[in-house]
């Protein structure tokens, strides 16, 4: 039981002569006075007592007696036992018939580990430091001769009453900083081990779960799976309905999993926890099977992918999931997780399944990305990444009027790596900056020159991701490029993707407004791709539509393929938009967007990409005799 914080100076008197037990009650008593000589007591006990003193400052205590050893044992026990305890026990060392005072000291120590033990007799043995190691600790043990004085008794007692009290404010101080070093070590640990927002498992405690798992498996080859989730377009949800709403919506997605886990069929054992931002992991042991792993997944997915009801709305979540099991994808939690990352990574570049399971492939593909990664920030430094030209042709006039850039890698061997090998690398690696300023400037510098040569005044456009938005330098960056190279404004356009527009509206609108300004040209591309209204088409500075190459392509296929064209180039005019078809292929596909009214059109039965030099070379044949596009006259002529 806990010591009483109020306890007086409690003191129990342990002797078999009754005379000598009635001087301890005089000395010890509450009308003890000293003789003149011995005055400095009472100011000794007001200092150590304070209020545990009369009103003279003479010290408050409170003494109880026995005469044998084994009742002096028992007392001290019921003492502990109602949270009381003495301060000091005074033990007399000879009690015949009973035992003697080491050894009731010795019982009296295990029972209380704090008490002050005076050892009271007349004789020369037991020495003091011989006390000490029989009955320690050493500083709780004393030697105390009789006959004694009063006065010496008295201070004696106060002094180790003082001590008790000193001795149990600092037990009591190091318990509140032990308990507060215990609440701030499992603080550490949860924010350690444990994501704050959901309070789920964070990707530390999700790896030891996982090797537990696997450790615990009834059989090595038992199969446990990994099911990791990302949440498709979060960031743009959370940026839509706030941070709270956010947290709301990751929290109940963790508590979902956690249901659909727990009600799998065979109640596997399952932990769930949130390893990133967007992104969670189902770990479920004791899988039977491959069909019942596919019925696990589903469910999963099916689970995140039902409705949420967060802040009264309803919202609807698309999850890519990537998937891997012990033995066969790993023999222990990092290898099987890492690789379950590799599946989930691919399952996010993918436009269906959107579930993908892992296979020895990714291992490959996984260490050719890490190879390529060096190589390209590399590439970068060393100008080997350089842009080619595709011409954009009025429909109106046959004439070129506009150009897109776009980026090619050659090695120094002459290979050409395709950009959908490096462009999305450069975004992984944190590069893509530096990847725009490096095709920036380099598209610049063509221009100057061909300025220098022939008077260039054709608009080109130049592709833009979303990480170049979130770059608040990215103004300054284009602006401080076209004044170094000596570009006017008007000739250079930034093309952005509808699913880029969409995904961080927010962020692009003060930039796109700011370049539109000062005079650079806003091209969507890829239109008819988003997934929201077309309300943002007012709300943005845009000149432009390109016509996504999906549409084009199908155009031929149906009716229904050549109105949706019709439409998306329709709304474009409506809008006082020019409208480029991206795409064209086929004398037949041409003949339709111009008809259908699009101003410009982009593609292989146009003109490929080509380097500058070949570019300009195309560009002077087709101005003086059309000659590589000997259908596009009578087409114009055909449509007029």
């Amino acid at each position: 039981m806990a010591q009483n914080e109020t306890a007086t100076n409690r003191i129990l008197v342990v002797d078999d002569d009754a005379m000598l037990i009635g001087e301890y009650l005089r000395c010890l008593g509450k009308d003890f006075e000293p003789d003149s000589a011995t005055s400095t007591l009472t100011d000794l006990e007001k200092v150590l007592f304070g209020e545990e003193t009369d009103e003279k400052g003479a010290a408050k205590f409170e003494v109880q007696s026995c005469d044998q050893g084994k009742i002096a044992v028992e007392a001290v026990r019921e003492a502990v036992k109602v949270g009381n305890p003495f301060s000091i026990v005074f033990l007399d060392i000879r009690m015949p018939p009973g035992i003697d005072g080491i050894e009731a000291a010795k019982l009296i120590r295990e029972i209380d580990q704090n008490v002050n033990i005076v050892i009271v007799t007349g004789s020369v043995s037991p020495e003091p430091e011989n006390l000490g190691k029989e009955i320690p600790p050493a500083d709780r043990i004393f030697f105390f001769k009789k006959p004694f004085h009063a006065v010496e008794c008295r201070q004696l007692a106060a002094a180790l009453c003082g001590k008790w009290h000193s001795d149990l404010a600092l037990r009591r101080a190091n318990d509140v900083l032990e308990q507060r070093v215990w609440d701030r070590t499992e603080a550490l640990h949860r924010l350690a081990y444990y994501d704050p927002v959901t309070d789920l498992p964070n990707r530390l405690m999700l790896l030891d779960e996982l090797q537990l798992l696997i450790d615990d498996a009834d059989s090595p080859d038992s199969n446990t799976a990994v099911v990791l989730l990302d949440i498709e377009r979060f960031s743009f949800l959370n940026e839509t309905m706030g941070y709270e709403s956010g947290t709301a919506l990751l929290s109940e997605i963790g508590k979902r999993l956690i249901r659909t886990c727990s009600d799998l069929v065979g109640a596997p054992q399952s932990v769930v926890g949130r390893f990133g931002a967007d992104e969670f992991a189902c770990l479920i042991a004791g899988v039977d099977d491959d069909d019942a792993l596919e019925d696990i997944v589903a469910r999963i997915k099916q689970s995140v992918e039902e409705p949420f009801l967060v802040c009264s709305r309803e919202i609807f979540l698309k999850a890519s999931i990537g998937v891997a099991w012990h033995p066969v994808h790993g023999r222990d939690s990092k290898t099987v997780f890492r690789r379950a990352e590799a599946a989930l990574h691919r399952s996010m570049r993918r436009l269906e399944g959107r579930v993908t399971w892992y296979h020895s492939e990714m291992e490959h593909r996984a260490k050719h990305k890490f190879d390529m990664e060096a190589e390209l920030r590399q590439a970068i430094e060393n100008g080997e990444i350089v842009t080619w030209f595709q011409p954009q042709l009025s429909l109106n006039s046959g004439k070129i009027a506009g150009v897109e850039a776009l980026a090619r890698w050659l090695r120094p061997d002459g290979t050409i790596v395709a950009p959908s090998d490096f462009v999305p690398l450069s975004e992984e690696m944190g590069i893509s900056d530096m990847f725009f300023e490096s095709v920036m400037r380099h598209v610049c510098g063509v221009i100057a020159q061909w300025k220098e040569e022939s008077n260039w005044d054709i608009p080109v456009s130049v592709n833009l991701s979303a990480h170049q938005l979130r770059n608040h330098k990215l103004v300054e960056i284009i602006k401080s490029i076209l004044r170094k190279e000596d570009i006017d404004q008007n000739l250079i356009n930034l093309e952005l993707t509808e699913t880029v527009l969409l995904e961080d509206l927010t962020i692009a609108m003060p930039v796109l407004n700011d370049l539109s300004e000062y005079g650079v040209g806003i091209h969507i591309d890829d239109f008819g791709t988003g997934y929201s209204s077309l309300s943002y088409l007012a709300e943005l500075p845009v000149k432009t539509l390109k016509i996504d190459q999906s549409f084009i392509g199908r155009l031929t296929e149906s009716a229904t393929n050549a109105k949706i064209v019709q439409s998306i180039i329709a709304l474009g005019k409506a809008m006082e938009l020019e409208v480029v078809a991206e795409g064209v292929e086929t004398e037949q596909q041409l003949m339709l967007v111009t008809k259908f009214g699009a101003d410009l059109a982009q593609g292989f039965f146009i003109g490929r990409p080509m380097p500058a030099v070949e570019f300009i070379e195309w560009c002077s044949i087709v101005d003086q005799t059309t000659s590589d596009l000997p259908v596009l006259p009578d087409v114009l002529a055909r449509e007029s």
